[in-house]
């Protein structure tokens, strides 16, 4: 086997790990989780306040409904079609059109009786 199959050689870079290490680090400054702390309490306090701060408003409520409903109406409309469409195919599949010898009422498309033609001439 070769060895260009598993991939580059890693290879250790300190100087980019140290770099990276400083950019992801938390501040050491233990004001910054005070003022942190006092941020999120005076937020959760004026949600108290003016009602629940994740709620959502009446009319974000009702356009939510609305789309929702209109998404299960078109779902729905969509999904009977695809059964009356599967339906129908299967009943076709089923049904053969005549052949020439038998009497004919309505004829739908011409195309139609190649299959059933087929079939009786050749027994299959």
């Amino acid at each position: 086997m070769t060895d260009h199959l598993n991939g580059p050689a890693l290879v250790r870079d300190d100087a980019l790990t140290n770099a990276l290490r400083g950019i992801v680090a938390p501040p050491s400054d233990p004001g910054y989780w005070d003022a942190l702390e006092q941020r999120i309490m005076a937020r959760i306090e004026r949600g108290q306040e003016e009602g629940s701060w994740w709620a959502l408003s009446e009319r974000a409520y009702r356009f939510g409904m609305i789309a929702a409903s209109l998404i299960l109406i078109v779902a729905g409309s969509v999904y009977l079609r695809a059964r009356a469409v599967e339906t129908q195919m299967a009943f076709e599949s089923v049904i053969e059109t005549p052949g020439m010898d038998q009497p004919v009422f309505a004829r739908r498309n011409a195309l139609d009786e190649r299959p059933a033609t087929m079939r009786a001439a050749t027994g299959h």
